[in-house]
């Protein structure tokens, strides 16, 4: 059975577990995951655990990470494609982004079980990248180097020949559902359609209605039709869309030496260029200095990267997008040791946050 006196678990009983409970159990996985890297005697400390569960590896040669993937959403392919991105750009840029690391049999995705985990997992073994995080001190010029980090990427990204078997999501859908449907292996074939696509609004919306109120259904009804006029928007610039980071707000940026760095590729996918700066600075808004944070990341991206015509606007509209994933992201994850005491909380921030925007919106057009 692979582990004597442990009993296999179903989906739903593993779920109703504690958070120390299944962490047991994952990182029981990740030793199974590490053993096929020979590192069976590092010592795991765990650094997150929402739906992926990252462990910091302390080990003989030096630090890692090791990353378990949230099972469904995440496959080999799409693991293996973002392991891809990563080497390509250690390999093509001066940036700094993880390195994947190789397991013994040479692949940069291991796929590991354990009887107390109900399904098996993706892992990814990265060497650990030293930096700090950056979050109330935050200032202008450390939103210039995400600027022209975000800049970078996308540079790259758009010069560089995919490898055959690529495979990756768009990163402007909604539900779970929608993001599998999503899986493209070029740009060519993710673009098409309004995004986020009717259906995927339809089952957002009725999500909402039921685990919420209908007043807050409506209102994410009104928030799409804010978002569809960007995308359609942007959907006919010339250059606008690609592959990009997807999830670039400051908990996924590290500084070391005044040098902004990117980690965490997890969303990585196809979307407008535009999404990486909304993420970023959708984040900081309400910030007493952020029309200065706002300036001096759109004036550093635009000297690596021409800004769509009514940027501003879209920006607004996106900042709808990001929080509408974000509410999805919570009411799917309503079940998870790490929301289920603060997910009704949480959604109505989200909401909040909406029904401004929207609601700004609204009086904008009116005076039209």
């Amino acid at each position: 059975m692979g582990v004597a006196g442990v009993q296999a678990v179903g989906v739903e009983a593993f779920a109703s577990l504690s958070r120390r409970e299944q962490l047991i159990r994952l990182r029981r996985l990740g030793r199974t995951a590490l053993a096929r890297y020979g590192l069976e005697d590092a010592r795991l400390t765990v650094q997150r655990y929402e739906h992926n569960t990252t462990f910091r590896v302390d080990a003989r040669d030096g630090p890692y990470l090791l990353r378990i993937n949230r099972p469904r959403v995440h496959t080999p392919d799409t693991i293996g494609s973002e392991m891809a991105w990563l080497i390509a750009l250690r390999r093509d840029t001066e940036l700094r982004v993880p390195e994947p690391v190789a397991a013994r049999d040479g692949s940069f995705v291991v796929v590991a079980c354990d009887p107390g985990v109900p399904e098996p997992r993706v892992c990814v073994l990265l060497h650990w990248l030293d930096g700090r995080f950056v979050d109330q001190r935050l200032a202008p010029a450390h939103l210039r180097r995400v600027g022209a980090l975000a800049g970078q990427l996308q540079e790259h990204a758009t010069t560089w020949t995919l490898p055959s078997g690529f495979l990756r999501p768009r990163v402007d859908t909604l539900t779970n559902e929608a993001k599998l449907d999503s899986m493209a292996p070029s740009a060519a074939t993710a673009r098409n359609g309004d995004q986020p696509r009717p259906d995927d609004g339809d089952r957002a919306v009725q999500l909402v209605e039921s685990l919420v109120s209908t007043d807050d259904a409506a209102l994410c009804a009104r928030a799409l039709e804010v978002v569809w006029a960007t995308t359609r928007t942007l959907a006919e610039e010339t250059g606008a869309f690609g592959l990009i980071h997807g999830d670039l707000h400051y908990e996924n940026v590290l500084f070391h030496i005044g040098e902004a760095q990117a980690i965490d590729f997890d969303d990585c996918g196809w979307g407008f260029h535009l999404y990486d700066l909304a993420v970023i600075l959708c984040e900081l808004e309400g910030r007493p200095r952020y029309d200065e944070l706002r300036d001096a990341l759109l004036d550093a991206y635009a000297q690596i990267r021409r800004l769509p015509e009514d940027h501003a606007i879209h920006l607004r509209a996106l900042f709808v997008l990001r929080r509408m994933q974000i509410l999805m992201w919570v009411l799917q994850s309503r079940v998870q040791a790490a929301f289920r005491h603060t997910w009704q909380a949480w959604a109505r921030n989200e909401l909040e946050a909406i029904a401004t925007v929207v609601g700004a919106e609204r009086v904008a057009a009116r005076a039209m």
